[in-house]
């Protein structure tokens, strides 16, 4: 009964109540680990979602797989990439990012702390990153179960 009422509430949320939520969470210094998954989120919630994450500091783990996101919901997500300078681990797992969302969220996290992102089963066909736009301090990178071709390796 719980699960299916939390469901629900999530699903009723509007705009304004993530964007709200957001923002709660980036005044929250004591929340380490964030999972919104399993359809919590889809693109249009990212958006709102990620305007009110902005200047969240706190958050060193963030697990956001299965949501069914695309590269519309990366995209949302930079600001909050490039400003999370605690954020560790990202978990994108079993969402739609394509090569766009990937390649663009790669771009994002070159100045980032983060040390591991997964993004197994995204739809990633191809990677089109040079070495300047590298995660300097990446050590693990987990991309299991795309069909990744080498033509846009440098």
């Amino acid at each position: 009964f719980g699960r299916e009422r939390d469901d629900y509430f999530i699903q009723s949320m509007t705009n304004k109540d993530w964007e709200e939520l957001g923002r709660d969470i980036s005044s929250n210094a004591h929340l380490k680990d964030l999972t919104l998954r399993e359809g919590a989120l889809d693109d249009r919630k990212m958006s709102s979602f990620f305007r009110g994450l902005t200047n969240s500091s706190s958050i060193k783990q963030m697990n956001l797989n299965e949501n069914g996101l695309s590269a519309v919901g990366i995209r949302s997500m930079v600001p909050f990439l490039q400003s999370a300078n605690n954020l560790t681990s990202l978990d994108l797992d079993n969402n739609n990012i394509k090569s766009e969302g990937f390649n663009a969220l790669f771009r994002a996290l070159r100045d980032s702390p983060i040390e591991m992102l997964h993004c197994d089963r995204c739809g990633i066909g191809s990677i089109e990153i040079d070495t300047e736009h590298i995660p300097k301090h990446m050590t693990f990178l987990r991309l299991n179960d795309n069909s990744i071709n080498t033509d846009g390796l440098e």
